[in-house]
């Protein structure tokens, strides 16, 4: 590849790719099996201008690669549309989709074909699916980056490096639960919680969490890692006794003593939720879930609870899942039961970042740790979190409800 024999598409990667491996000091490439990538998500020209060179040179993607969520509303696919911006990101999609991508536009890639298996290499993007991949999974992935990543689709490889060398993955820091009320890990707001005071305080550096419950779900480590990939760089974390590379504090830690020690108490996880907290009291104007992409068991979750009700409306509801969930939602008759509750249900983006959707400039509740974090910034949003039970009693009764701590 790197000498042209399979054409000037693969040679332009395999250059990038390997000027990638001399700066990070690795001494080869290895095969991946899969790669998802958020290089179709339109930031700007030089998105378009790589595609279209791409393009030009006749690129094709050699194993499966999933497109990431992007800068639109799916509602506006098909849509004639004036504005330049959305022209350009739809575009760019279709070039993607020309080079062989799935454009399941979701940043939880996993739910829309098999979740890979422990061990097997990937070439992911998306912060909170590669956190994911490496803590619950057991499988191996960086966190790539925009155009480094449809290099790596075109050629199948990465530089060997980082978290796929074994090496790299022990825990250097010991996270204690100290004392912590039984009921408080029984909560989903607690794992939010706790991946957010995690970032926060290991920044990108591995961590082994003792004391959680054998009980705890997949989506309560996913919770974990998502906060902590949105207020730190937190890419593999273990949780002892639960994850697959942690059955023991000893494996965790590859047989060497914690390297420090992060003690979590009742006060670290009542003074999280404060910050979590930016709304002053204003009349709530929306409610958003699904950060990342709601799973079809969240929405098992949801459906008892919204069954019966209807938002109120001066609220707006919002509910971002993949194309591939959506698609379960109608076989599963599920879907005519939200929409008939008022819940407007958004694929291929992810609400905390502009466009702005109606209602997210004022007060919004949301059950996500990750969204509470970025919107305030990204939005200016004003923002109450909450468990999904409270949002959805507060978007019914069209005002925030008193919001019962731990």
């Amino acid at each position: 590849m790197l000498a042209g024999e399979c054409g000037p598409a693969p040679e332009f990667a395999m250059q990038l790719l390997v000027r990638t491996a001399e700066i990070t000091g690795a001494e080869t490439l290895i095969d991946v099996s899969w790669a998802h990538v958020t290089s179709a998500y339109y930031n700007g020209q030089a998105n378009l201008d790589l595609a279209e060179r791409l393009a030009s040179l006749g690129a094709r993607v050699s194993v499966p690669t999933t497109l990431t969520a992007c800068s639109l509303d799916g509602r506006q696919a098909g849509r004639e549309c004036a504005a330049p911006s959305v022209r350009s990101a739809l575009r760019l999609i279709e070039l993607y989709r020309d080079m062989g991508c799935d454009s399941v536009m979701t940043c939880a890639p996993y739910h829309t074909r098999r979740e890979p298996a422990f061990g097997e290499h990937l070439a992911w993007t998306e912060s909170s699916a590669v956190v994911y991949a490496n803590s619950v999974l057991g499988a191996r992935s960086n966190r790539y980056y925009e155009f480094f990543d449809i290099c790596a689709a075109i050629t199948g490889r990465v530089p060997y490096t980082g978290l796929h060398e074994p090496r790299n993955r022990a825990a250097t820091t010991l996270v204690s639960l100290a004392d912590l009320p039984p009921r408080w890990l029984e909560d989903d707001r607690f794992y939010h919680i706790l991946g957010f005071l995690l970032g926060r305080s290991v920044g990108n550096r591995i961590a082994a969490i003792e004391g959680l419950p054998l009980s705890v779900t997949t989506e309560q480590l996913r919770a974990i890692g998502t906060a902590a990939n949105a207020s730190g760089a937190v890419d593999m974390f273990h949780a002892i006794g639960v994850t697959p590379e942690a059955a023991t504090r000893s494996e965790a830690f590859h047989d060497k003593a914690p390297q420090e020690t992060l003690r979590i108490d009742r006060e670290a996880i009542r003074n999280a939720v404060k910050i979590l907290d930016t709304s002053n009291d204003l009349p709530l104007t929306a409610v958003c879930v699904g950060a990342p992409h709601f799973s079809v068991a969240e929405f098992g979750r949801l459906l008892p609870i919204i069954e019966g009700k209807t938002v109120h409306p001066k609220v707006h509801f919002y509910i971002t899942t993949s194309r591939h969930v959506l698609g379960e939602l109608k076989e599963r008759g599920w879907l005519h039961t939200l929409q008939a509750a008022g819940i407007e249900l958004i694929t291929d983006r992810c609400t905390y970042y502009p466009p702005v959707i109606e209602g997210c400039k004022g007060r919004v509740m949301t059950n996500s740790a990750k969204w509470a974090y970025y919107a305030p910034g990204t939005l200016g949003s004003a923002v109450t979190f909450a468990g999904l039970e409270d949002c959805v009693a507060s978007a019914v009764a069209g005002e925030a409800s008193r919001v019962s701590w731990f």
